[in-house]
Order: structure tokens, then C-alpha cells, then sequence
């Protein structure tokens, strides 16, 4: 089944509305401040709009004040952070699969003619997608930066799960990004090693110092070119193979410091179980305690009781004295 990715397109629409919305509430403000006769019907048309809104969403009120507190409710700086992160992440998975295709196509290709131009677009994509995991690791490792100084605790936790799920999937991605880079690095070095072994039986390779004896051994010039362009093709499989070693390094690099990351963010995360079990621990003691007071509180009841009665007791007695002695 075929599929179309509209989360840019989503993403462009919400921010003009947005935008939108403001340009609409500073235009509002203008118009009542200048002409305030028209000032009631804009209100309640704006009152009816915000309404609608409330409306659709669930478990909230349909009080204006509320409706007017929940849509002027910015969102938080870093969450323009995370969609920048999120649509440079979709753009490495779209180039890993360009990578991919051109990859089988300069591998799975029947004839030996000059591929420079794919060899090419093989080192501009992969130097593309190394560009983009550095930028995609400083911008997670930036996110904390852009949160307000006076944010809550629960936007702090939902900042640090952000960050951990962020820094999780670009882990990921350096991952398969490697696996492919490795995969093609040694399928290129089987190909090399085939055809090395093909012309070394076919047509035995010669020092520069020996070439009177290759022309005195009646090569022809076809055989003579063939060797050229043979080692001409040695030496430009060495330098792609020093730039797919090249790129593997800088991805175990970065391989290297989203582990570090997660690794920090779990310290923090286990930080916040041990607190809630603390938390846990002290709240069932606390219970005991209670209980206790509660049992302590009672036994203060009957002794109450127990003093109330005889003070009544004593009240009765000095009662009928007194009657009997009249």
C-alpha cells in the first residue's frame, strides 16, 4: 500500500495558524479599542468561536475564561527544537534509502564502464547524512538550552523523556546507518578481491621497470589499456573505501555520545525511582503512624468517658447527701 508523509505539510499549516490567530487577536484588539460600538458583536462572535473550539476537545468547560487561558497558552520554545530534530530525522531515513538504492545499483550493475557519477552521488549522500546526524546530535544536546529557566516539574520530566526518545532513535539510525556503510564496505572489498584474482590470472601485473619485457612479450595495446584502466579502478576503489572508513568513524563518534546521553538520562531516570520509592517507603510508615495516633486517640476517648462519669458519680452522691439530710 502506498504511502504519502505529511508531517511537513502538517507542520506548515499549524504554524500559519498559529500565526494566524495572533495576527486575528491583534487585529480584534485594534478594531474594539478604535470603534468600540462594534465591540459587544465581535466579543460574542469571538465568544461563539472559542466555544466551537472548546467543544471539540474533551473533558474541558466550556467557561470563555477557560476557553481564552487555554488558546493563549503558548507551547514551549523547545518544542520548535523538536520538530526541527524530528524532520531532519525523516530527511536521514529518506537519504539512507537513496544511499541504499544507489548502493545495489554500483554494486548490481552488468557492464564495467565508468561509474565516477555514481561513485559520486554514493559520497555527496553519505557525507549528507553524516552532516545531518552531527546536527541532529548538537540540536538534542542543545534542547535542555532553549527550555525557559522557570519551567514546572512536569515539563522538565516531559523534556527529559523527549530528549532520552530523541537521542534513542538517532542511536538507532547511526546504528543502521553503520550496518550499511560496513555492509557495503565489504561487499565492495569481495568485489575487488574477485576481479584482483580475475586479472591476476588473466594478465600477471608488472613493475614500472619491467615494461621493454611487457611490450617485448608482444602484449597488445588492448591488453596494455586493460591494465591501466584495471589499476586506474584499484586505486579508486582504495579511496572509496578510505571515505566509507572515514564515515563509519565519524558515525562510532557520534555513536559514541548519543550512548553517553541515554546513559545519563536513565542515571536520571533510576534518580526519580529511587525517589518515588522513598516516597513509597515513608508514605506507608507515615500510615503506621497514623494508625497508631488513631489507636492512641481512642484510648484518650475511653479515659475521657471514664473521668466525665466519675465526676457525675461524685455530682449524684454530694446530691443525696444533701437531700437525705434535710
Amino acid at each position: 500500500m502506498a504511502t504519502r508523509r505529511l508531517t511537513d505539510a502538517f507542520l506548515l499549516l499549524r504554524n500559519n495558524s498559529i500565526q494566524n490567530r495572533q495576527l486575528l487577536a491583534e487585529q480584534v484588539s485594534s478594531y474594539t479599542t478604535s470603534s468600540p460600538l462594534h465591540s459587544r458583536s465581535i466579543a460574542a462572535e469571538l465568544d461563539e468561536l472559542a466555544d466551537d473550539r472548546m467543544a471539540l476537545v474533551s473533558g474541558i468547560s466550556l467557561d470563555p475564561e477557560a476557553a481564552i487561558g487555554v488558546t493563549k497558552r503558548s507551547p514551549p520554545k523547545w518544542v520548535d527544537g523538536v520538530d526541527e530534530i524530528q524532520y531532519d530525522v525523516g530527511r536521514i531515513k529518506q537519504k539512507m534509502k537513496e544511499l541504499a538504492s544507489l548502493h545495489d545499483q554500483h554494486l548490481n550493475r552488468p557492464t564495467l564502464d565508468d561509474s565516477s557519477e555514481q561513485e559520486h552521488a554514493i559520497e555527496i549522500t553519505a557525507q549528507e547524512i553524516t552532516q545531518l546526524f552531527h546536527r541532529c546530535q548538537r540540536a538534542v544536546q542543545a534542547l535542555p538550552g532553549r527550555a525557559r529557566r522557570a519551567r514546572s516539574d512536569q515539563e522538565e520530566r516531559l523534556l527529559r523523556n523527549v530528549v532520552a526518545s530523541l537521542a534513542q532513535a538517532l542511536q538507532e539510525l547511526s546504528a543502521s546507518f553503520r550496518r550499511a556503510q560496513s555492509g557495503y564496505l565489504r561487499r565492495m572489498k569481495n568485489r575487488e578481491e574477485r576481479s584482483q584474482h580475475f586479472f591476476d590470472t588473466a594478465v600477471p601485473l608488472m613493475d614500472d621497470g619491467d615494461d621493454n619485457t611487457l611490450y617485448d612479450r608482444g602484449f597488445t595495446d588492448d591488453q596494455l589499456v586493460l591494465v591501466e584502466q584495471n589499476t586506474l579502478m584499484v586505486e579508486e576503489r582504495e579511496r572509496e573505501i578510505r571515505q566509507i572508513v572515514q564515515s563509519i568513524s565519524d558515525l562510532n563518534e557520534i555513536f559514541r555520545d548519543l550512548g553517553a546521553m541515554i546513559v545519563e538520562q536513565g542515571t536520571v531516570l533510576d534518580r526519580i525511582d529511587y525517589n518515588v520509592e522513598q516516597s513509597c517507603i515513608k508514605t506507608k510508615d507515615g500510615l503506621k503512624q497514623l494508625h497508631k495516633a488513631e489507636q492512641y486517640q481512642k484510648k484518650n476517648r475511653k479515659m475521657l468517658v471514664i473521668l466525665i462519669l466519675f465526676v457525675v458519680i461524685i455530682v449524684l452522691i454530694v446530691v443525696l447527701i444533701g437531700v437525705k439530710s434535710r
